[in-house]
């Protein structure tokens, strides 16, 4: 039972951690904080902001998918 089960959530704790490491913030931050780094970066990072510029849709991917690991994680 338990030894399975403990580097699942591990495993867990570090994937948003390193989603965190993606936006820039620290491990404490949460809600607001988050919400505002992300559209921060989303916009920094769009295509659209960077005349049509597609080399920065990789780092776009992955903002988003931290995001979306924090907003699971209930970090939102």
């Amino acid at each position: 039972g338990e030894k399975v089960r403990q580097p699942r959530k591990r495993k867990r704790i570090t994937l948003e951690k390193r989603s965190l490491d993606v936006l820039k913030r620290p491990y404490t931050a949460r809600g607001a904080e988050i919400k505002a780094r992300y559209k921060e970066l989303v916009k920094l990072n769009h295509p659209d902001a960077n005349g049509g510029d597609r080399s920065s849709e990789d780092r776009l991917r992955e903002i988003i998918q931290a995001y979306n690991v924090l907003k699971k994680a209930g970090f939102l």
